[in-house]
Parts: C-alpha cells; structure tokens; sequence
C-alpha cells in the first residue's frame, strides 16, 4: 500500500513540475536588465517563473574552472522577502544534485549557485528553486512554493537552449 501511494506522489510530482517547467517558459513577464553588455554573449540566460518566485538565471563560463560554468541567479518577483529556498538541478528521471541547501531570497539580491561541470549540466538540465524543507528530499518535496527552468548554456546571450559543448 506504501509502495503504490510513494509512485502516485512521485508521478504527481513529475506531472507538476513539468506543468510548472511549461508554464514558465511561457511567461511574458516584463525584467529588469542585468548588465550583461561587456561579456560578448558568454552567457546563457533563461527566466524561472513560479506562482510565487521568478527568476533571472544566468550561465557563464567559468574562469576559475575552464569547461565548467558558473550559475548565477538573480530574484526578480519574491511574493514574501525572506523567504527560504533550496536550488537543485535535476532530470525527468528524479535524478538531482542539490547546490545550495538554504538561501534567503530577496528581491534583486544576486544568489551564486555554483560552478556546474558539463556533465552536471548534460545530466541535470531542469533547474529547480523550491522553499526550503529540512524534513525531506528533494523528490518528495512540495512543489505548491517553486519554479523550474531549463539550463541555457552560454552561447548568443539568449534565451535560446545552445549545443552542450562536446
């Protein structure tokens, strides 16, 4: 009995999130501009919309790392200050790697998720912001407070998915 109600929660989930991926990538919300003018489109950029958060997400290479990319992301709507969350990237398969564990989210306060290998990025392409829930995993998770997206590679400097670079 356990069994099938933790399939029929983790189906549910999947449904949710890409429901959620799908409406987000949809959006026509107006952005402020991050200054991006200077790095010659060696950036990927997307928006991460939510019912209650949305995003700016922003890849670049990485100078630290070569072959590896940083992860910036900039809160654009926080419906309350404050809030906490957890960034997680993760795949249709419910695979995932946690980045940042807990992070307090304000509106425009920039959030350095990380530096991500191209594997990370080939193997966990959803970019997920959930409100922080010390009780469980990521999987199990509620999705009532979150917003997905896909990665975008640098590239153009659109939001436009770029060729992983193999």
């Amino acid at each position: 009995m356990k069994g099938k109600f933790v399939k029929v929660m983790r189906k549910w989930w999947l449904t949710a999130l890409v429901l959620t991926l799908a409406l987000s990538l949809t959006s026509c919300a107006k952005r402020r501009l991050y200054n991006l003018n200077a790095l010659n489109g060696a950036y990927g950029f997307t928006q991460c919309d939510g019912a209650n958060w949305a995003f700016d997400v922003y890849m670049f290479r990485s100078q630290s790392q070569p072959g590896s990319y940083d992860l910036v992301i900039m809160p654009f709507t926080i419906d309350t200050p404050g809030d906490i969350a957890s960034v997680t990237i993760g795949n249709q398969q419910l695979g995932y790697k946690q980045l940042v564990s807990q992070v307090v989210l304000n509106d425009g306060q920039e959030i350095n998720a990380g530096v991500l290998t191209s594997a990370d990025v080939n193997n966990y392409p959803i970019l997920a912001i959930t409100a922080f829930d010390n009780t469980t995993n990521f999987v199990s998770s509620s999705p009532a407070k979150a917003s997905y997206c896909e990665l975008t590679l640098p590239g153009t400097g659109t939001n436009q998915q770029q060729n992983y670079p193999y």
